[in-house]
Parts: structure tokens; sequence; C-alpha cells
């Protein structure tokens, strides 16, 4: 039997990068997995190539009526949800100067607002199967500031505590919920892209990104999946409210 044998996980951003390589993870564990995403074309595509295990449903982290229909249907297909990675993100550079209003709300609706309805929504979910984990994507931005990423690293900073009121509010309830965060640190996935120079491999465009971790390199979705795995497994059974980086060093 695999880790996971039993229980159903919805990812939020689940049809790429981490959320992606967090489903193949997770369904190799044997659970079944709602695919939450925007981008109906990956994660049709996704859910094609897993099989059965997977449900994809075209969802709008900011909207509260998706959480309850995403809910709602990965209820109706698997009976019950254990399991809510709130993984979908933005993130654009811009410092304090040059950082529009407009940017800024979009960055705290997608990473902060999302999460705050993913947990919302999750915590309901997962009462109603006798408890489960909570798992949230942060940054190793919501611990350790950068200059350019001002909106960003206010969104993944209130992902951080948001997590540690969820967990204390849980367990003081006695509901059988744990929550916890995930600080990646540069993980090699389409986020990144935007940081590709015209003319150059994605591998040259990169490199400069490992300089920032101790270890020498960025790191890789399926590394930040294995914690995922850890987290949503009864292997973690006492650990709720921590924040876990996954950064090669760079909080160190």
């Amino acid at each position: 039997m695999g880790r996971l044998e039993g229980k159903v996980a919805l990812i939020s951003g689940g049809a790429s990068g981490i959320g992606e390589a967090t489903t193949h993870a997770m369904t190799g564990e044997g659970a079944r997995v709602i695919v939450a995403d925007i981008q109906i074309d990956r994660g049709k595509a996704l859910a094609e190539a897993i099989g059965d295990a997977v449900l994809f449903v075209r969802h709008d982290v900011t909207l509260e009526s998706d959480w309850e229909r995403t809910i709602s249907e990965g209820q109706q297909r698997f009976g019950k949800i254990n399991v809510v990675m709130n993984g979908a993100g933005i993130s654009l550079p811009a410092p304090i100067d040059q950082c529009d209003f407009d940017h800024w709300k979009r960055t705290q609706s997608v990473n902060s607002d999302g999460v705050f309805l993913g947990c919302k929504a999750g915590v309901k979910a997962l009462r109603a199967a006798g408890g489960g984990s909570i798992i949230n994507i942060s940054s190793t931005m919501g611990i350790k500031g950068s200059s350019i990423f001002p909106a960003y690293c206010a969104s993944k900073g209130a992902v951080r505590m948001l997590t540690k009121s969820v967990a204390l509010h849980c367990a003081e309830q006695q509901m059988n919920i744990r929550c916890n965060s995930i600080h990646p640190g540069v993980i090699d996935t389409p986020i990144m892209d935007p940081f590709v120079a015209p003319g150059s491999t994605r591998e040259e465009s990169l490199a400069g990104f490992s300089s920032l971790h101790p270890i020498g390199r960025i790191g890789r979705p399926d590394e930040v999946a294995h914690l995922a795995v850890f987290l949503a497994s009864d292997e973690s059974s006492f650990i709720t409210g921590a924040e876990i980086p996954v950064d090669g060093g760079y909080c160190a």
C-alpha cells in the first residue's frame, strides 16, 4: 500500500510546477487528487495522463464560489477530501516605488486571499471527513525579504502567519486537522519563465539564482512534492503550525 492510500487531496495550482509534481507524487502513493487550476488545457492533459485517480476542475482561487463548487465536485466524485494543498500563486518583481496598486492587489488576491479561502473551505471539508491536513505553499520570501518583491513578500508572509492561526484553531478545537506551510526557495517551475532572457537558454538565465542557495543550485518541483506527501501522510501526525523551508540553505 502507498503512503497515501485511501486519501483524497485537493491541490490548487495543481496543473503545473510544484502542484503538478505533487499531483504525480500523491497519486503515486495511492491518493486520488482533485486538480484545481485555471489552466484548462494543462489540467485536462494531466488528468488524462494519470487516469481515474485525478479529477480536473477549472478553479479560480480568488472566488469563494469556485472553492464551494470544486469541493462539492470532488466530494461527489471521490466521497471525501482529506488533504487541501494551497499551491496556486503568482510572482512578478516590482520594487516599492514601481509597484502600482493594481499589481499589489492582484498579488494579494491570488497569493493571500486564495489561501485564506482555501483554508476556510478546507477546514469545513476536512471536518466532514474526520480530519486531515492543510498544506500551504508560502516561500522563503515569506521569511526573508527581497527588495524587488514587496507585494510577493507581503503575500507569502501572510500565508506563513495564517497557517499558524489555522493550525492553532484546529488544534484547540480538537478537529484532528493539521496545517503547515512549505517555504520553497527558487524552484525551476513556470513561475520562473519571466526571468528567462531572450536569446539565452533556461539554464543560463536561471544560473544566477543558484548563488542564492548555499547548496549551489536551484530546486526541483519534486523536491517540494516529497515534503507535501509527508505532510499529507499520517507520518506527520504530530506536526502542525510548522514552517518548513525547502531552499538549499537560503534561510539558514
